[in-house]
Formats: structure tokens, C-alpha cells, sequence
């Protein structure tokens, strides 16, 4: 898939969190035709599909993505964009490929 000329890539793990979203925003939708849009699933879901398709394919190169040595030096070269508070999704990127591999998304409370 391509957006602002990169290439987007996603890793199974995330594939299989958007997959479960999509659904319980689907369910959130088919429960509640009219207030479903304020949902948390449903949020999540449209504040991902921003993210991923519209906001990091723009410039994934922001200085708000990089994370420094939050997670050590070893691990220096992921980015993260934060949704609200709590929740993050991680990504990289080659700029001579122009490509961006999406891999997953946690919250403060998970650990992977």
C-alpha cells in the first residue's frame, strides 16, 4: 500500500490488533447507529487509521516520534506515535526505500 510515497508495511501482530478493533468498532456500530462515534473503541480505531494512513506516512521522520533511550540504545532506531495518553503505536522507516513498517500498538499497562 502506498501513502505520501511511502510504502506501507505491517507486522501480523498489528494486523491481528486492528482486526479485533475493527470489529468491536463494527459490533460498537451495529449495537449504537447513532452514538456509536464516541465509543473508545471506535475513537481508537479512527485515531489508528489517521496515524497510520495519513499522519506518519506525512513525515515519519518527526522529532516527536523518536523515543530516545526509553527503551534502551538498542532500540533507538523505533519510533512511536503516542494516541492521548496511553496508548502508542511503534513503527520504522528507511528513507531511501521509503518505507514504513507498522509493528504493533501497547498501552502503559501492557508490556508487548
Amino acid at each position: 500500500m502506498q501513502r505520501h510515497g511511502w510504502t506501507l508495511l505491517f507486522h501480523g501482530c498489528l494486523i491481528e490488533q486492528l482486526q479485533k478493533l475493527k470489529a468491536a468498532s463494527d459490533r460498537a456500530e451495529a449495537s449504537d447507529p447513532f452514538g456509536f462515534a464516541s465509543n473508545a473503541n471506535v475513537k481508537l480505531y479512527r485515531a489508528l487509521s489517521q496515524l497510520i494512513f495519513e499522519t506518519v506516512p506525512d513525515d515519519p521522520a518527526r522529532e516527536e516520534y523518536r523515543q530516545g533511550n526509553t527503551m534502551g540504545t538498542a532500540y533507538r532506531h523505533w519510533r512511536r506515535a503516542k494516541i492521548g495518553r496511553r496508548f502508542r503505536l511503534f513503527f520504522r522507516y528507511d528513507s531511501k526505500l521509503k518505507v514504513i513498517v507498522f509493528s504493533w500498538v501497547n498501552d502503559d499497562r501492557l508490556s508487548e
